[in-house]
């Protein structure tokens, strides 16, 4: 499952719209939906937002990256989470 496709995933789960969830994150529903198809790349204040306005943390977004396969991972999901890595101080230096 895809960055894109947890978000959805979990918009729905709360019953939540995009419209709601643009309000919620200040993001533009377009923005929104082309997050949730993978169509872009995210950036680390949009991660931010959306785990604000999705009753989630930073990490758990972080968990549901590194939960993939090494073959399976995008490659934009992949630098995602080595930024939002970097960011927090937790990189080790490793592959």
């Amino acid at each position: 499952m895809s960055v894109g496709e947890f978000m959805r995933k979990r918009r729905e789960e709360l019953g939540i719209s995009l419209r709601q969830l643009s309000k919620l994150t200040d993001l533009s529903e377009n923005r929104l939906f082309r997050i949730e198809h993978d169509r872009t790349n995210l950036y680390a204040f949009e991660v931010n937002r959306l785990s604000q306005g999705l009753y989630l943390s930073v990490s758990d977004i972080m968990v549901t990256v590194e939960k993939y396969d090494t073959e399976t991972v995008s490659y934009a999901d992949h630098m995602l989470y080595q930024r939002l890595k970097e960011r927090m101080g937790d990189l080790d230096g490793k592959d």
